[in-house]
């Protein structure tokens, strides 16, 4: 999945969505100037003769990456003009070789386009879609001769039409704005799970085990992107149903004992507003309030997701008095993780984000921390939950974290949403697999 908004759309007055074969046409008959997030390329380069030899690719994937992200388009002249290049000798898997093998750190959420030509004329066009980092500055690392066969590294960086190299004044200001990011991340996760947690408790009047799951995009959705409507937000969170089910399918073994998915069995998908927000809930608005597992689902203008779930809900001895555990469901975590990890990506895709998503679960005691309260895991043992006695009964869980890459199939999706359920079982010694 490339970036749905790039030079290419701002110049020819495109709307958001794919780069196509006819839009690179037109730039080129439009005589579109070269820029830093624009870069016609005549041809692919071979690899390097001599082994970890200079490599031309990786050096300018990661001055896109170190800039802004942009476009390489193969098969056009320095001069602007169509010359074509031969697809079927494009590897696209040597390429992202390259990229490993070359680069430190690696820059992911790279994309390959092979467009052939639909007007006739052969000349095929192939585009390498490259994100801006936010794990920048990327370092290239190899031999050149005119450095009298001595390793070398630098820091490339796209300077108007040009590529140019970080002096060490600008790799340091680049890693500030490396951990500035990650600190406004942070924070900006942490806030979703106070306010959430704050909003919960406020209903609340017993002691309850809740998994509050957090996806935030690690870049601002371009102004351009409208906001998400009901009928739009409804589709989601049905798409995320069907997405959630086939991830569950993937990585969970005797995925039936884990009983129905949370959001279309305690759901009735309507959401209402919110502040820049849709809210869909079984306990906040009094007419829908029920008996079942407390649910909160909001899905935020700005690409955010929250979730909120009651795992204590139904679980043997919840809310006998006297009782020093708190049962926590592990079928209903791992439901609540992979339905959460599914509906934050159908919503990026809706808003046609293509930015990384930070996720973050904390499983807490609400109202407020309870330290008397031993969380007990729960399985399915002959039909019902049960206390499994065999695990860990831990005071308090630490959160787990994770990422969802920009560009995912749904192996790559189950597998994250599988690593951050494993963050949480693994503090009650067990794992997705049950073993």
């Amino acid at each position: 999945m490339a970036r749905s908004w790039t030079r290419l759309h701002e110049y020819l007055g495109h709307p958001p969505g794919p780069v196509t074969y006819e839009m690179v046409s037109e730039a080129v008959q439009r005589k579109l100037g070269e820029s830093d997030d624009l870069d016609w390329k005549e041809m692919v380069l071979e690899e390097a003769k001599v082994k970890g030899e200079w490599n031309e690719f990786s050096k300018d994937v990661a001055a896109m990456a170190n800039t802004r992200g942009g476009l390489l388009v193969y098969g056009v002249s320095d001069a602007v003009e169509l010359v074509g290049v031969d697809l079927d000798k494009i590897d696209e898997k040597k390429l992202a070789q390259w990229l490993r093998v070359y680069l430190q750190p690696v820059v992911t959420g790279v994309s390959y386009l092979k467009l052939p030509a639909t007007d006739g004329s052969g000349k095929d066009v192939f585009v390498v879609d490259v994100p801006a980092s936010e794990t920048a500055p990327h370092f290239l690392y190899g031999w050149q001769q005119k450095d009298k066969d001595k390793t070398t590294f630098n820091a490339p960086f796209r300077h108007r039409d040009d590529t140019a190299y970080m002096p060490e004044h600008q790799i340091a200001a680049a890693y500030q704005a490396r951990f500035a990011r990650q600190d406004a991340a942070e924070a900006a996760l942490d806030k979703h799970v106070r306010h959430t947690t704050d909003l919960i408790s406020g209903e609340l009047d017993h002691p309850a085990a809740w998994l509050v799951v957090v996806a935030r995009p690690a870049r601002p959705l371009p102004r351009t992107v409208p906001a998400p409507t009901r009928e739009g937000v409804k589709y989601v969170i049905a798409s995320s149903v069907k997405r959630a089910d086939g991830a569950l399918d993937r990585a969970v073994p005797l995925r039936r004992l884990l009983g129905p998915q949370l959001f279309s069995d305690l759901l009735d998908n309507n959401p209402g507003r919110g502040l820049r927000r849709w809210v869909e809930t079984n306990m906040l608005v009094p007419a829908r309030v029920t008996s079942r597992r407390g649910i909160l689902v909001e899905l935020h203008h700005d690409g955010s997701v929250v979730t909120a779930v009651d795992l204590s809900h139904k679980a043997p001895n919840d809310g006998m008095p006297g009782s020093s555990t708190l049962p926590v469901s592990c079928p209903a975590l791992i439901n609540t993780v992979f339905e959460s990890v599914a509906l934050a990506h159908e919503h990026r895709l809706a808003l046609r984000a293509d930015s990384p998503l930070d996720l973050r679960a904390v499983l807490t005691v609400l109202p407020g921390a309870n330290w008397s309260l031993r969380l007990a895991p729960t399985v399915i043992e002959l039909g019902r939950l049960a206390i499994a006695e065999w695990g860990r009964q831990p005071r308090k869980v630490q959160p787990a974290e994770g990422e969802l890459a920009p560009f995912i199939d749904d192996e790559a999706l189950a597998s994250a949403a599988a690593e951050l359920t494993d963050g949480l079982l693994h503090q009650f010694g067990m794992n997705i697999r049950g073993d």
